[in-house]
C-alpha cells in the first residue's frame, strides 16, 4: 500500500457519505493521490456501492447506533464498536495517515478514537445545524470542527458550508431541458420529485400514494417517486390507478439529473439533500425526520423556509391530503413557483469541499 494521507470515517446512508466523497475528490484536485485516501464506513450496501463506483479504497466497520429502549441491542452495539475501534487503531498505527476526517455518526467513532489514541490530527465535519451526540463527543479532541451552518456550536468550529458532490456543483440550469429529455419527462409537465433518502421514508411513501388521487386535477403533472430500498418490497409493486404520469423507482442512480429537472421536491431535511436543494435553488416541501438528534432536520428545513424557498410539513401532519394541498398550492401557482426558485441566491458554499480539503492539508502532521 502507498503512503497514506487521509482516513475519511463515516457513512451508513448516501447523505452521510456524499460530503466525504466530495472532500476526497477535492483532495485529488489539490494533488493528492487516490491511493492515499482510505474510507472507514459502515457495512451497509449503500457504502459499498458508492465507494466502489467512486473507486476509493475502503474498510466496512460493523456497528449499530445505540438505543436506550433495548439493553441487549445496546450491549451488542457497544461490543461491535469496541471491535471496530481496535481495528481502526491498528490500521492508523500501521499506515500512519497524516489526518483523519470524521463525518459523524457511529461509523465515524472508531476512526476518530483511533486518531485520539495515536495522536493523529482529526478534523470533524458536521452536516446539520445541530450536532449529534457523536460529534459533540469527538469535537472535544479535534483540531478543527468544520460546520455547515454559521450558528452551529462546536469546539474549534470553522464555517465551511456543506460539501456537495461535484456532480451537483457542475450542474447548470441551462441543461434542464436536456436532462428532462434524458429522463423522458415531457417538457410541458411539472415534475415533482419525492424522496425519503437512500433508505426511504415509509411515512412519506404512504402519504404520497394517498395524495395521488387528489393530484389528478393538476394538468401535465409527473410524479417521480424514489421509494428507497427499505420500503421497495412493500410499496414498489403497487400500481395506482390514476390519470397521472406516476413513476416509481427503488433507488436513483442519476439523482443530480433528476434534481436539475425538478420543479418541486418533497423530501426529508437531512444535511446533504438540504445543501443540494439549496445550491440548486429547487423549491421544496420538507418533512423533517422526528426524533433526529437536537431536532436538527427541523433546523435544516427552517434555513430554507425562512425566506420562502421551502414549505415545512411536520411529520405528524404528513398525510396524503396535506401533501396534495401543498403540492397543488405551489405547482398551480406559476408566480409562486418562480418566486420560490428565485428567492435567493443559494447560501450553500459551492466550494465547501475545497475548503475542508485545504483544512485537512493545513492540519496534517
Amino acid at each position: 500500500m502507498s503512503e497514506s494521507f487521509a482516513v475519511i470515517a463515516g457513512g451508513g446512508t448516501a447523505g452521510h457519505l456524499y460530503p466525504g466523497l466530495a472532500v476526497a475528490e477535492a483532495l485529488l484536485s489539490l494533488g493528492k493521490k487516490r491511493t492515499e485516501i482510505h474510507f472507514f464506513t459502515s457495512d451497509r450496501d449503500i457504502d459499498n456501492k458508492l465507494l466502489t463506483a467512486a473507486n476509493f479504497q475502503f474498510t466496512p466497520l460493523k456497528g449499530n447506533g445505540l438505543t436506550r429502549r433495548n439493553i441487549s441491542t445496546s450491549i451488542w452495539a457497544i461490543s461491535l464498536l469496541i471491535k471496530s475501534t481496535i481495528f481502526a487503531y491498528r490500521y492508523v498505527r500501521k499506515y500512519k495517515p497524516k489526518v483523519i476526517l470524521s463525518l459523524g455518526g457511529f461509523a465515524a467513532v472508531p476512526g476518530s478514537v483511533a486518531g485520539l489514541l495515536t495522536g493523529t490530527p482529526v478534523v470533524l465535519h458536521e452536516q446539520n445545524s445541530v450536532p449529534g451526540s457523536a460529534n459533540k463527543l469527538i469535537s472535544k479532541w479535534v483540531k478543527k470542527s468544520a460546520v455547515s451552518y454559521e450558528n452551529t456550536e462546536l469546539f474549534r468550529s470553522v464555517y465551511t458550508g456543506n460539501p456537495v458532490r461535484k456532480e451537483i456543483t457542475d450542474l447548470n440550469s441551462s441543461d434542464k431541458s436536456l436532462h428532462r429529455s434524458q429522463l423522458g419527462i415531457p417538457i410541458e409537465n411539472k415534475l415533482v420529485v419525492i424522496t425519503g433518502g437512500s433508505l426511504g421514508s415509509l411515512k412519506i411513501n404512504k402519504s404520497i400514494l394517498n395524495a395521488l388521487p387528489s393530484l389528478e386535477e393538476v394538468p401535465n403533472l409527473t410524479i417521480y417517486h424514489i421509494i428507497g430500498s427499505r420500503d421497495w418490497k412493500e410499496i414498489g409493486h403497487l400500481t395506482p390507478q390514476i390519470d397521472i404520469d406516476y413513476r416509481a423507482v427503488e433507488y436513483e442512480e442519476q439523482m443530480p439529473i433528476v434534481l436539475n429537472s425538478a420543479d418541486l421536491i418533497v423530501s426529508r431535511a437531512g444535511g446533504s439533500i438540504s445543501a443540494e436543494i439549496n445550491l440548486l435553488g429547487v423549491p421544496s416541501i420538507l418533512i423533517p425526520l422526528p426524533g433526529a438528534p437536537g431536532d436538527h432536520q427541523t433546523k435544516n428545513a427552517e434555513s430554507l423556509a425562512v425566506d420562502g424557498r421551502a414549505v415545512i410539513i411536520p411529520d405528524e401532519n404528513c398525510s396524503g391530503g396535506r401533501i396534495a394541498e401543498e403540492i397543488k398550492s405551489i405547482v398551480l401557482n406559476e408566480e409562486r413557483l418562480k418566486k420560490m426558485a428565485k428567492v435567493g441566491h443559494p447560501k450553500s458554499e459551492k466550494n465547501a469541499a475545497e475548503k475542508i480539503a485545504t483544512l485537512l492539508i493545513e492540519v496534517a502532521k
